[in-house]
């Protein structure tokens, strides 16, 4: 696997549905539960990337 040419390819992504993409190609031949894994991340990772986003607009966590 060239490296530095997924880590282009994810760096050039623009929306999350082309992650999911990318790790579907990339783990196509490990099992079901590794890519279940792998799109809980990607999907949880932008879920806290919006939610940061939002506290840092809004001027953070008074809580």
């Amino acid at each position: 696997m060239n490296l530095e040419k997924l880590k282009e390819t994810v760096n050039s992504a623009e929306v999350v549905e082309e992650l999911m993409a990318l790790s579907g190609k990339v783990f196509r031949q490990s099992s079901d539960d590794v890519r279940k894994v792998i799109e809980m991340f990607i999907t949880k990772s932008y879920l806290m990337g919006k939610k940061n986003m939002v506290k840092t607009i809004d001027g953070g966590d008074e809580s």
